[in-house]
């Protein structure tokens, strides 16, 4: 599809970016729509890149056995397909090693895999309590499903592993299994495991499911298209300040307008959106072009911050190879309090790849398999950096002034505690596994270089940077620009769900909670229940299978029917997609729903065995 042709229909939703927060939402906008029937949006997914992967880079074939460790590979894929940021001072890009990437899935074409969550403390006191309870009750949940979390089998070597370092490391350390978005193995024969999570792949199923017509040509799905090569250069406004559609720029350098659905005054429906996903740098472009600018200044915006992350890694062996086997590979992590009442996340990874690029790690002159790594890894959460800030060129391409403040020291109290506990830590694994490090270890020579011990990683080089469009969190003397439901305050019908909505750089990858949010986000804006149960004495069904069902209720209420529910009781209520059907009922007298579905590649013929529904008087039964 062109940005002409795309140009020539209006949208009720306009999603910018394909990244963990706009490809989940427009991932999940489809599947929204596929159970609303005529209830569904018009949706157009506009992303900056190409196509350069055919799924996450972890998916597919991809080098191996660089060195001693298990390694991944992401960060190659990263650092190749990354662009550079412009900075106002040449001397800042020293200390940064990310970028943006332009290309369907964004920055999630080459995570790193790493899913955990903000811990409690910190997420009640950055985010508010509303929004720390519906995440830890229900959106985390949501989207770790979604990301086919995987926590691997533990054998007593793991647990006893687990346990020793427990209760040798202080600091309320609970070490556990770390979090990855992937499932490794399906115990099924013959059902592969579908690997690590991105939402490439999911929008390029949508892409793949297109129907064609008879010569082969390509039928655009009715209610979601997407635009790939095309740069969003601005968000257009009305007179009443309220969204009406975005300019777009091709690969060509042409222009083109597209426009939000509007009434028959010409004005935007009350009820479309526009949601920005375009990065930590590239959504806050967009709007400072829409002559917001000053007002993202006025509220704390623009201010782009890492968090600092820092590690000590050893090459080892065992002293009984055939523990390696028993072991396999590690990945564990452990929230610390420290005596700051900071919490950090510690994370270890034995003879395992991690998270930390593969040139951050100390190089050997040899590529040994039998030498592997032990690496411990440290996150501490960071305020917003308030001297960064983000500007315009002469071209309107940003230009941004981002350092790390302070400088990261080996002689922060709290890295001198995670310094002390990163000793305790390889101790005890060394211990309890029998290793030996490698070339020398430490405490055979009393040197663990402590004014050097840890290495801090380059900003942004596991892409974790963020806060330039700051929600609202719980301190009311913050300023912020978006509200808790992710809506800019300076503008009507703009949502903003990336990297910049965090109002502080925390202790852990944010990704798993970027996805909760965009999930949290995606349903608000497009509800898949578009109606409330109105009569508590009502029966409410309504079918989100995608496809024809046909339906009855019971009654165990003993209630007279109506002449009509009696009639269609002859051969079943058919309710097609996003259609319901009520019934009156008795309050506090709960009802079966037998539902039938169709049979095998049938429009209109139906499965003799029915599914039982329980549905109660006052609520909506939702049929999937």
């Amino acid at each position: 599809m062109t940005p002409e042709k795309a140009a020539s229909e209006t949208y009720d939703i306009i999603v910018i970016g394909t990244g963990m927060g706009a490809g989940v939402i427009a991932g999940d906008l489809f599947d929204t729509n596929s159970r609303l029937g005529s209830g569904a949006k018009s949706v157009l997914v506009i992303e900056k890149g190409g196509l350069p992967f055919h799924s996450h880079c972890l998916n597919a074939a991809r080098p191996s056995g660089f060195g001693e460790d298990r390694g991944q590979q992401n960060d190659t894929f990263f650092a190749l397909f990354k662009e550079n940021y412009q900075f106002k001072d040449p001397n800042q890009s020293k200390e940064w090693k990310g970028g943006p990437m332009f290309n369907l899935g964004g920055r999630g074409a080459a995570w790193g895999l790493f899913a955990p969550r903000i811990h409690d403390d910190h997420l009640r006191k950055e985010f508010g309590n509303t929004l720390y309870q519906q995440l830890v009750s229900n959106w985390y949940k949501e989207a770790e499903n979604l990301m086919d979390l995987f926590l691997p089998m533990t054998n007593a070597i793991h647990q006893n592993i687990m346990e020793r370092l427990n209760i040798k490391t202080e600091a309320e350390c609970q070490w556990q299994w770390g979090r990855i978005a992937s499932e490794f193995s399906e115990s099924k024969n013959f059902d592969f495991a579908v690997g690590a999570y991105s939402p490439i792949d999911k929008l390029l199923e949508i892409a793949m499911s297109k129907d064609r017509t008879p010569d082969g040509a390509c039928i655009e799905h009715p209610n979601w298209k997407i635009l790939i090569n095309t740069d969003v250069r601005s968000i257009m406004r009305d007179d009443d300040n309220r969204a009406t559609g975005v300019v777009v720029r091709d690969a060509s350098g042409n222009e083109t307008k597209i426009f939000l659905k509007q009434d028959l005054s010409g004005q935007p429906l009350a009820d479309t959106k526009i949601v920005l996903g375009a990065g930590s740098v590239g959504s806050p472009a967009i709007l400072m072009r829409s002559g917001m600018a000053t007002d993202l200044k006025q509220n704390d915006g623009l201010h782009l911050t890492d968090h600092d992350i820092f590690a000590r890694s050893f090459t080892f062996r065992y002293l009984d190879p055939s523990v390696r086997e028993k072991v396999g590979s590690m990945k564990l992590q452990s929230y610390v309090r420290l005596k700051s009442d900071t919490i950090a996340l510690v994370n270890m990874a034995v003879d395992s790849s991690s998270f930390l690029p593969r040139d951050f790690l100390p190089t050997q002159f040899f590529t040994n398999e039998d030498f592997p790594k032990l690496i411990v890894a440290h996150i501490l959460p960071t305020s917003l950096n308030t001297k960064n800030t983000i500007e315009l060129d002469d071209d309107g391409e940003p230009v941004i002034t981002a350092g790390r403040d302070p400088p990261f020291s080996n002689s922060n109290p709290d890295v001198v505690e995670l310094r002390e506990l990163t000793k305790a830590a390889i101790r005890t694994v060394k211990d309890a596994l029998q290793l030996e490090l490698r070339p020398t270890d430490p405490d055979d020579t009393n040197d663990w270089d402590d004014d050097n011990f840890f290495k801090p990683l380059e900003l942004g080089g596991v892409a974790h940077e963020l806060g330039t469009i700051p929600l609202k969190g719980s301190d009311p003397q913050r300023r912020y620009l978006l509200d808790e439901n992710l809506k800019l305050r300076l503008c009507e019908g703009i949502y903003v769900c990336d990297l910049s909505i965090f109002p502080f750089s925390p202790e852990v990858n944010p990704t798993l909670t970027l996805v909760a949010l965009a999930l949290r986000l995606s349903r608000a804006i497009l509800p898949r229940t578009p109606f409330v149960a109105s009569t508590e004495n009502t029966i409410y069904v309504m079918n989100q299978t995608g496809d024809p069902i046909k339906v009855f209720v019971s009654n165990r209420a003993g209630v007279t029917l109506t002449q009509e529910e009696i009639n269609e009781n002859k051969n079943g209520k058919v309710l097609g997609p996003g259609e319901k059907v009520a019934r009156e009922r008795s309050v506090g007298v709960d009802e079966t729903v037998m539902v039938y579905r169709l049979d095998y590649n049938s429009r209109d013929v139906y499965l003799p065995r029915p599914v039982p529904y329980i549905a109660t008087p006052g609520r909506v039964c939702i049929i999937e």
